[in-house]
C-alpha cells in the first residue's frame, strides 16, 4: 500500500508498505478514504514535533471497515468509520480517572506520531476508537470531527455562554472551526488573520475579521459594545499577550495553537483582580461521539475543506498550508485553510 513515513526531522516520503493486519479479536481494518492535514502534521513535518522514524503520520482519518476480528460488534465490514485517533494504555491513574489525554503512556498510543497513522491506504486500529459515521454524513464532514471535537470540548470546558463574545486569534482550520462554533453557541464571533486568502475565508464565518496589523484596541471594543471579551482563543500559538489583552473581566482565555517556544510573561494578581481564567484543557477527551451528533446539525461544516488532494502529491496539500516549501523553505501565499488527502 501507499503510505506518507515521517523518515527523518523535517523529512516525510510517501512509500510502499505491506498493509497492516489484524493482530487481535477486537481490532478493525479500514480502508483509508482519506485524512485531513492538521496542524500537529505539519509540526511533525516542521520538527517541532516528536515522531519515530518510520511512522506513518496522519490522524484525521476516515474509511470504510473491510475486515473485523472474531470479538466486534459494534462495526461491520461495509460500515464507514472515524477513527478516533486520542488513544491510550487504559490502565494508569489518569486512564482510570477517564482523563485518557493524560495518559501517563501517552507517547506509546500517539496514532501519526508514535504508531502509524492514516496517510495511508490502509489502517488498523482497536473497535473503541471506531465511529460509525451518519448515512446522511459526507467524508468531508467526518474528516473534520476530530478537530470539531477538540474546539467542542474547549469551548464547554471553557463554560461557553449565549451572551458571550469571542474573539479568535488567527484564522487557519482550528481558528475558523472556533469561529464556526463560537456563531452557534456564543452571541459575538470576531476574528484576526494576516494571510489575506484565510481572512477573506474567515470573514464568511466570523461578524468582524481583522488583519493584526490594523487592530487596536479601540477598534476591537467597538464592534463589542465598546468592551473586552468573554472568550479569548488564541489559535495560532503565540498569541497569548494579545489575549492577555483583549480579554474582559470574569473572561476565559483558551491556548489552542501550539508553539513549544513561545512564552510569555504574566501577573498573577490580574487573574484575581479580574477573575480570569486559563483553560489548558484543549485536547478531546473522548467526546468524539457527542461531536458526531453536533455535526449533524451544521451543513456549513462541509464548507471548511478548501482543498482535496490526492495522496501522492501531499507536498503540494502542504505547502499550500504552510506558508511556504516543505522543502526549500521559499515563502508561498497559502490558498487553503483545510486540506484533506485523498487515497
Amino acid at each position: 500500500m501507499k503510505a506518507l513515513v515521517y523518515t527523518a526531522p523535517k523529512t516525510v516520503e510517501l512509500m510502499e508498505m505491506d498493509q497492516p493486519e489484524i493482530q487481535s479479536a477486537t481490532q478493525v481494518k479500514v480502508k483509508i478514504y482519506g485524512s485531513g492535514i492538521c496542524g500537529t502534521d505539519l509540526n511533525v513535518i516542521k520538527g517541532k514535533i516528536f515522531a519515530n522514524a518510520g511512522t506513518v503520520i496522519g490522524h484525521e482519518g476516515v474509511g470504510t471497515v473491510v475486515e473485523v476480528g472474531e470479538r466486534v460488534r459494534s462495526v461491520r465490514v461495509g460500515d464507514r468509520v472515524i477513527v478516533d485517533p486520542t488513544q491510550a494504555c487504559g490502565v494508569c491513574h489518569f486512564c482510570r480517572m477517564s482523563q485518557f489525554c493524560y495518559c501517563e503512556n501517552f507517547e506509546e498510543h500517539q496514532v501519526g506520531m508514535t504508531i502509524h497513522g492514516t496517510f495511508a491506504e490502509y489502517y488498523v486500529g482497536e473497535e473503541k476508537y471506531m465511529y460509525k459515521i451518519p448515512d446522511t454524513m459526507s467524508w468531508e464532514t467526518a474528516m473534520l470531527i476530530e478537530p470539531l471535537g477538540c474546539v467542542l470540548n474547549t469551548f464547554l470546558k471553557a463554560n461557553i455562554k449565549p451572551s458571550d463574545a469571542v474573539l479568535v486569534l488567527g484564522s487557519g482550520a482550528i481558528g475558523s472551526l472556533c469561529q464556526l462554533v463560537s456563531k452557534r453557541l456564543g452571541r459575538l464571533t470576531v476574528g484576526t488573520e494576516p494571510d489575506d486568502y484565510r481572512r477573506s475565508f474567515a470573514s464568511k464565518i466570523a461578524d468582524h475579521v481583522f488583519h493584526p496589523a490594523e487592530m487596536s484596541v479601540d477598534s476591537v471594543l467597538a464592534v463589542n459594545n465598546h468592551r473586552k471579551f468573554d472568550i479569548v482563543v488564541d489559535a495560532v500559538g503565540n498569541q497569548l499577550h494579545m489575549a492577555l489583552e483583549y480579554i474582559g473581566k470574569g473572561g476565559r482565555i483558551i491556548p489552542m495553537g501550539y508553539n513549544e517556544q513561545y512564552e510569555v510573561s504574566i501577573r498573577p494578581t490580574d487573574f484575581i483582580n479580574n477573575g480570569v481564567n486559563i483553560i489548558g484543557q484543549v485536547a478531546v477527551h473522548q467526546i468524539v461521539g457527542m461531536a458526531l451528533q453536533f455535526a449533524q446539525s451544521m451543513p456549513e461544516l462541509e464548507r471548511m475543506i478548501t482543498s482535496r488532494v490526492a495522496l501522492e502529491h501531499y507536498e503540494q496539500a502542504f505547502n499550500e498550508t504552510m506558508g511556504y516549501h516543505m522543502r526549500t523553505g521559499e515563502p508561498r501565499p497559502m490558498s487553503s485553510v483545510k486540506t484533506i488527502l485523498v487515497c
